[in-house]
């Protein structure tokens, strides 16, 4: 939908006889604009509900865990990347458990165990 409007705003700019300085100027605008509406995302799952989510997935008790916010693709698309660890006091497992930030779907787990110190 905004390619299209940004179209035709090019196509009358060029009809209208105005200058190509505002061509050069206008179309990298309105591209810019484009992106930026793209990529701009509600995220839906915060950072609890993806603790969450990452407890279920993982195949151990979970202890505890922490989530970071990170992005991946051409738009930014949010996923959240939860860490979490095993119950007890001193945890034989961890997992990496990626959570799209928008549906709340878990999109990877990587588990292993970890060594006693």
């Amino acid at each position: 939908m905004y390619l299209g409007m940004a179209a035709v705003a090019v196509y009358l700019t060029v009809a209208s006889g105005v200058d190509e300085m505002w061509v050069f100027a206008v179309v990298p605008l309105v591209g810019i604009a484009v992106y930026s509406f793209a990529g701009g995302w509600k995220i839906k799952i915060t950072d609890m509900d993806a603790i969450g989510l990452a407890a279920d997935a993982a195949s151990f008790d979970f202890g505890h865990g922490s989530a970071t916010l990170g992005f991946r693709g051409a738009l930014a698309k949010p996923v959240w990347q939860v860490l979490v660890f095993a119950a007890g006091s001193t945890p034989d497992h961890q997992a990496l458990v990626t959570i799209d930030a928008l549906t709340g779907d878990v999109t990877g787990i990587y588990e292993e165990a970890v060594a006693a110190p």
